[in-house]
Parts: C-alpha cells; structure tokens; sequence
C-alpha cells in the first residue's frame, strides 16, 4: 500500500511539473468601422460586429477580464492602452485584439485609429505589453483594404507614441501609405518566446470585411467559435486559419508569428480520461 501511494504521488508531482500555465488571462479589444472619419473611403462594415462576436465568445470561457473599446480616437486608444498594461501582473496572460483599418510603412506596422489620422505602432504596443505581462497574445484583424491609394496628396496621418515618456505625434505623408495595399509585414520586434502574433491573413495579403454589414467577416466567425472550445491555443489558431482558408475558396489564410513557451487553454483546459 506505501509502495502505490509513493507511486501516486510521484505521478502526481509529475503532472504538476508538466501542467501548462494557468495564469489569469486579460483580454483588451479595439475596433473601428470608422463611421465618425470624415473621409467615408475609410467606412468598413463590420470590425465593431467582429470585436463584439469575439467579446461574447471571450467572456464564456477561462478570461479573467474582457473589455471592448468601440471607435477609439487616439485618445481613447492611448487611455485604454495604459489603464490595462497598468493592470497586468507578471504572472498575466495579455491578449489584445484589433479590427480596422492596418498599414505597414517601411515595414513597421500600424493600427489606425477611429479618427482616421492617428496610427499606433504594433511593434510598440507589443514591447510595452512584453514587459508587463508574462505572455503576450496579440490578434491583428486588418488590412481590409487600403483606402488611402487615391485620397487627395494633402492627406497626412499621425503616429501616436505609446511608449516612453514622449507623446508628441510624428506626421506621416500619403507617400508613405499609399503603397501599402500589400498588406502587413512581419513584426520585427518580437525575441524570444514573450509573445505570439496572430494575423487574419498572410503577408501581402488582404482580409476579407465579409459578404454584408452586421454579419461578420470570415475570420471573425471563425475565431470567436474556436477561441470557446477546450483546446489549446496553438489548436485554435491552426483550426481557423483551415476554416477561414476553406470558407474564403482560398483566398485567405490567417496565420501566426512568434511563440510562448508554455500551453494557452483560453476556453478551458480538456478533461483528461479517468484510467
């Protein structure tokens, strides 16, 4: 009987060395359909519809905290930015997801804001994140197309700094833009295994706002009803982009950058057969 005993223990601490980390995850989302911008070209139908899908799916599974952030101008976006990366422990689980509008200019990228002239660098968003969490997952939902490729020459964008104690805003010029119709580029600030980035489309590509306002786009659909089941991250991500690649005839094909060290059970970890 001490002989099975020791056995089971010694199983036991087995599985507790091996065990995935079960750190509290925090979810932040940004999404813009870009209906207060006064230029209309940038109007899409349905990254709010997205981000609320996602949310809803979120918020039914192991996500400690979920908050959406609709229509965000710099403002908004810089607030909402630092409020969480304020919240976030050591031992935290970040995960950020955006659907709008995303340009990539000598390739960095950047997420545009709902004003429509305010840009937020990813590799910026992603360093601030990796120092304060213990493990980043970032979901870009972007480059849905390029409207700047015929606005007028005038037109400028602003870069907002969210790191370091500057704020001050860096114009970019429509030369910049407008030759980023080829989609977004690898993100060349991620080391290490802090953070994984995962993309509704390949590089060079562009997404798909899906068929009809309100409705979804393919990549949504698909992630919001994979993120909810009992399966890992690395299980969600391959079985979206399979979907979202089946679902668009091929046209689109999501997929991932950089990696974590440990298993991310979102919607919950499997139950494992009694023997």
């Amino acid at each position: 009987m001490l002989a099975v005993l020791r056995i089971f223990m010694t199983a036991v601490a087995a599985l507790a060395m091996t065990a995935p980390a079960q750190a509290g995850v925090k979810a932040l989302l940004f999404a813009s359909d870009y209906v207060a911008s006064q230029d209309k070209r940038l109007q899409l139908d349905n990254p709010v519809t997205d981000a609320r899908m996602i949310a809803a799916a979120l918020r039914r599974t192991t996500v400690d905290e979920v908050e959406l952030v609709e229509e965000p101008d710099a403002a908004r976006w810089e607030a909402a930015f630092e409020n969480f990366t304020a919240s976030l422990s050591g031992d935290d689980i970040a995960l950020v997801y955006f659907a709008g509008h995303g340009f990539q200019i000598d390739g960095s990228n950047y997420l545009l804001a709902a004003d429509g002239r305010s840009l937020v660098g990813l590799d910026a968003m992603l360093r601030r994140l990796t120092e304060a969490a213990h493990g980043v997952v970032f979901v870009v939902d972007a480059c849905r197309n390029n409207p700047m490729l015929d606005a007028d020459s005038s037109t400028a964008l602003e870069i907002v700094e969210v790191e370091g104690n500057m704020r001050a805003l860096e114009t970019v010029t429509l030369d910049d833009i407008v030759f980023s119709n080829k989609g977004l580029a690898q993100v060349g600030s991620l080391r290490g295994l802090s953070a994984v980035v995962f993309f509704s489309t390949e590089p060079g590509n562009v997404a798909e706002d899906g068929e009809s306002a309100g409705k979804g786009s393919p990549f949504a659909i698909e992630f919001a009803r994979e993120i909810r089941r009992r399966q890992s991250l690395d299980e969600t991500f391959r079985k979206t982009a399979v979907a979202v690649n089946e679902r668009t005839g091929g046209r689109q094909s999501p997929w991932r950058q950089g990696d974590l060290p440990f298993d991310v059970f979102i919607g919950g970890m499997r139950a494992l057969p009694i023997p």
